[in-house]
């Protein structure tokens, strides 16, 4: 019974890895947009996405905003992704954002 545990564990993890690599191939970038829209504080159509690339647990991409590139990633793959979470690349402030939650709330922020 042990065993079958540990091999049914290994199968799981073996399957699953690679599935951000997976992910950034069948996304297109309009999807990306939506992720870094929101995380930017804007609509997706305002933002240009380049540089796509992938590892195993990451999608990264550059999400261009108001004429500033923001480098952006985002966890899991496939079926289960986070919300991307992007840096300012030019050391400026990130957009001021008109959404306020919980979290940010706690932290602060607004």
């Amino acid at each position: 019974m042990k065993k079958h545990l540990v091999a049914l564990i290994a199968f799981i993890s073996l399957s699953m890895s690679g599935c951000s690599i997976i992910d950034n191939n069948i996304k297109v970038d309009k999807d990306l947009q939506k992720k870094a829209a929101f995380a930017l504080g804007t609509t997706p159509e305002k933002i240009k996405i380049t540089n796509r690339g992938a590892d195993i647990m990451k999608v990264t991409f550059n999400a261009t905003f108001k004429k500033r590139v923001f480098q952006c990633y985002y966890t899991g793959g496939v079926i289960i992704t986070s919300d991307a979470i992007c840096s300012a690349t030019d050391g400026k402030a990130m957009p001021a954002t008109s959404q306020c939650n919980a979290l940010l709330k706690a932290a602060g922020k607004c």
